[in-house]
């Protein structure tokens, strides 16, 4: 499984990371500090629970986001596509959170009947684009992924 993900410009598709936990007696405190998990200014926070095992959710990417994905109990799979690579991503309730850009197309899936997941973002929900098309999403990542391939090929 690929940790992290690049666009052919350069810049960051999706990364897994871990961030920290303190356990005491009295139980764990997880932390999610910007400049380390994330580097975004949070405009939304929401989550998901009560999901249906067998259905699946997503399949969609964004024009513009950021977002943090955290799966707070139980587990999921999230397919992740960036029009380069494509990988199946186990997420459980565990000290591990998801970096995803917007411009990926995300699918989530198998959930376990306790599933809840927090995902933390960068755009408020009314000034957010979801891209559910994926011929549309595809055109998106042409400016992303083929403006390094034409300089390439113009500086050969």
């Amino acid at each position: 499984m690929t940790n992290m993900a690049k666009y052919l410009n350069g810049d960051i598709s999706w990364i897994l990371k871990n961030f920290p936990v303190y356990t005491e007696d009295s139980g764990s405190l997880g932390v999610f500090e910007y400049g380390n998990e994330f580097d975004f200014k949070v405009k939304r926070i929401f989550f998901l629970r009560d999901l249906k095992q067998e259905v699946a959710r997503g399949m969609h990417s964004h024009d513009e986001l950021k977002e943090l994905i955290v799966c707070l109990h139980g587990s999921f799979f999230i397919d992740l596509n960036n029009g380069l690579e494509q990988v199946s991503i186990n997420m459980k309730a565990d000290n591990s959170c998801l970096y995803v850009d917007g411009k990926v197309w995300r699918e989530i899936k198998n959930f376990t009947a306790d599933t809840v997941i927090m995902v933390i973002c960068d755009r408020e929900y009314r000034f957010d684009k979801v891209v559910r098309d994926f011929s549309q999403f595809k055109e998106n990542l042409n400016s992303i992924n083929l403006c390094n391939i034409k300089k390439n090929l113009q500086n050969s």
